[in-house]
């Protein structure tokens, strides 16, 4: 009776634990035989109920309503973790039609200690001259590759590298220092592909 009764306990623990701590990610793949529609959608789980909100949000953004649309949708996502942040990228492909599929990067940037996201309003409000900073720092860098020496090309560098806060929303905290994320068409055209760098906090002047 004893040793049943223990087996219980065990059981109903690993399934409380399940429950409460879930896997850290999970992929979800979704095939439509009808329509030959590919859906492979992979996002992390967290014990962090607001984290996975946010993270709900995006995902369902693009499955919900929109699945008849696609010829195809793929969400993949990396994690970094700086101090008390789980910083999150998720890299997001769909074809509906048209010249070519879409490409959107979004992040979330989330302290696991005060349970509050952080955006590059926050960023603003610690330094007020932040968006010049990353907007020199990110010139340079381009500046010094011969891909955009091309006049249409550095003329649209140039401008999606201004002082715009829209500019700089998309960024991920890491050890290594703020990776700041450029989306296709922001800095030069689609077919140069996405852009992310990394500046070191230390050239900021930036503690988070």
């Amino acid at each position: 009776m004893k040793k049943i009764l223990l087996l219980t306990i065990i059981i109903l623990t690993i399934i409380i634990i399940i429950i409460l701590y879930p896997k850290n990610n999970q992929e979800k793949i979704i095939y439509n035989n009808k329509t030959d529609i590919e859906i492979n959608v992979k996002y992390p789980l967290y014990k962090y109920k607001k984290l996975n909100k946010q993270i709900n949000t995006i995902i369902n953004y693009y499955l919900k309503d929109n699945i008849d649309n696609y010829y195809f949708l793929y969400i993949n996502y990396k994690e970094y973790k700086y101090k008390d942040y789980i910083s999150l990228v998720f890299n997001i492909s769909y074809f509906t039609g048209g010249a070519h599929p879409n490409y959107e990067i979004k992040t979330i940037n989330y302290n696991i200690k005060n349970n509050n996201f952080i955006t590059i309003t926050n960023l603003i409000n610690k330094d007020k001259n932040i968006l010049n900073k990353l907007s020199t720092y990110s010139r340079k860098y381009f500046n010094n590759n011969s891909l955009f020496k091309e006049k249409i090309v550095h003329d649209m560098m140039l401008e999606g590298t201004t002082g715009a806060k829209e500019n700089y929303q998309r960024f991920n905290l890491s050890n290594d220092g703020l990776i700041i994320y450029f989306e296709r068409y922001q800095i030069a055209p689609y077919y140069y592909g996405d852009y992310s760098i990394t500046i070191p906090y230390q050239y900021l002047e930036l503690t988070i």
